[in-house]
């Protein structure tokens, strides 16, 4: 059953919103009609990725599919481990920030395989470095998982999605939210980003995440999101 105080949260979409989302609804189902399916939502900092994976969570809602919601957020590792190549090494970052095997084995294999199977939606809290202990959850056969994260679409996560959505935002607008958010230095160029910057550089680089990515939105109006186009080569 829908939950309709999820049905609920529309009621604040503008028009551009509206159409959007339920337009890359009917897109992942048209792609994927049946099954247990796997959503990314990803993008560099401050480009809106749990706003926006909320969103679709209630889009798929109103098309009547039953979807839950994750993010790789709540997959970190233990402060000691996450800083252990240093506290401002971009490679430490990529490398060391989030237990990819974790949420590999709590939650994407386990939702993917269906059934009664249970899976996990988180298992760490940053704010107190501590792991969680959740329950178990279930999903009927036809369930969407949406995940929102950074560094999506790395290898050890290749070929867990059916469809990566990748946000996109102006530099200025970023740093606003990200100072909005967590008092950061509006500046994504300024040296207190250099860590997270220089990571997302690496793996833009050696992923090419804008080129596999099934959809690009450009989310710098998260009022009026609009959908782009992949580079062709």
């Amino acid at each position: 059953m829908v939950d309709r105080a999820l049905l609920m949260k529309a009621a604040s979409w503008t028009p551009e919103q509206k159409a959007l989302y339920t337009s890359l609804v009917e897109q992942l189902l048209r792609r994927n009609p049946r099954g247990r399916r796997l959503i990314a939502v990803e993008g560099r900092d401050g480009v809106g990725k749990t706003r926006f994976a909320d969103a679709l969570q209630v889009a798929f809602a109103r098309a009547g599919v039953e979807a839950f919601r994750a993010s790789v957020d709540d997959f970190h590792r233990p402060q000691a481990f996450r800083y252990r190549q240093g506290r401002e090494s971009s490679k430490g970052y990529y490398e060391d920030a989030f237990d990819i095997e974790l949420l590999d084995r709590v939650l994407l294999q386990p939702f993917r395989m269906g059934g009664s199977t249970g899976f996990q939606t988180a298992a760490f809290d940053l704010a107190t470095d501590r792991s969680i202990e959740m329950e178990w959850e279930t999903a009927g056969p036809d369930a969407v998982l949406i995940v929102d994260g950074v560094f999506l679409q790395r290898p050890a996560l290749a070929g867990k999605w059916h469809a990566v959505l990748l946000l996109e935002a102006d530099d200025r607008v970023r740093g606003a939210r990200m100072r909005a958010r967590d008092g950061a230095h509006p500046d994504v160029a300024h040296e207190s980003h250099r860590r997270y910057r220089e990571a997302h550089e690496h793996y833009e680089r050696t992923v090419v995440p804008r080129r596999r990515a099934a959809f690009i939105v450009d989310n710098t109006d998260w009022r009026a999101p609009r959908q782009s186009f992949a580079d062709s080569c």
